[in-house]
């Protein structure tokens, strides 16, 4: 039985891609560098940490440098921070299904590697009549998804063990965070990843819809 979920914010219950994009392409544009305006780049670069999607961003010489790279990681900081919420808005679907899983009595909890005050803040904007327990982003001295330490600070406060618990994400990452933390992963098909790197990387269930999840989450028997 499922007891509570984690899950990822960027690409699952938050569509937030047009305010990352603006924000990388506004440090690229700053900086003289090439800019990438296809949405599929960015898809594919976000997900492990803002300093990795700056890095993959860069010209590779560019890249190289960790002098110039934290000069770019503070541009674009500074960018997403004036503008973390212009374009953002939940998936279809997101909200009805967050209180659907709260009226059963299922925990919720967000875990992303986002920085943690912009997840905050984009939590508070779009959630703040649900009741997330716990909402984490990328914190100093925490390793990133997909280690496992942070989904089982979650799952030890809640006084859950992982096996009670599902991850939630759209990309490989997620389903490997699910996996390491001894957690069920459910994969989500409308975020920035494939069904096929979802498979891959061992999710359980893949779903289609935010109803999916409840169905999944409500029948649970493992």
């Amino acid at each position: 039985m499922i007891k509570a979920v984690i899950f990822d914010l960027d690409g699952t219950i938050l569509d937030t891609l047009g305010d990352l994009m603006g924000a990388v392409n506004g440090m690229l544009r700053h900086f003289g560098y090439p800019e990438h305006p296809d949405p599929a780049f960015h898809k594919l670069a976000i997900g492990t940490g803002m300093r990795n999607y700056v890095r993959k961003s860069l010209p590779p010489e560019v890249a190289a440098d960790e002098e110039k790279l934290d000069l770019c990681l503070t541009k674009m900081r500074e960018l997403y921070a004036a503008h973390t919420n212009d374009l953002t808005k939940p998936y279809p679907g997101i909200i009805k299904m967050l209180d659907a899983l709260t009226e059963e009595g299922i925990i919720i909890n967000v875990l992303s590697n986002k920085p943690n005050i912009p997840t905050n803040e984009l939590v508070e904007a779009w959630f703040s009549q649900q009741p997330f327990r716990y909402v984490f982003g990328e914190r100093e001295g925490v390793p990133r998804k997909p280690e496992p330490q942070a989904p089982l600070e979650i799952a030890e406060a809640l006084g859950f063990l992982p096996s009670e618990m599902a991850f939630i994400g759209d990309s490989g990452v997620d389903m490997q965070t699910g996996k390491n933390a001894g957690m069920l992963p459910i994969g989500v098909l409308w975020g920035f990843r494939s069904r096929e790197e979802l498979s891959e990387n061992g999710a359980a269930y893949l779903a289609e819809t935010p109803e999916d999840i409840l169905k999944v989450i409500k029948n649970y028997k493992g």
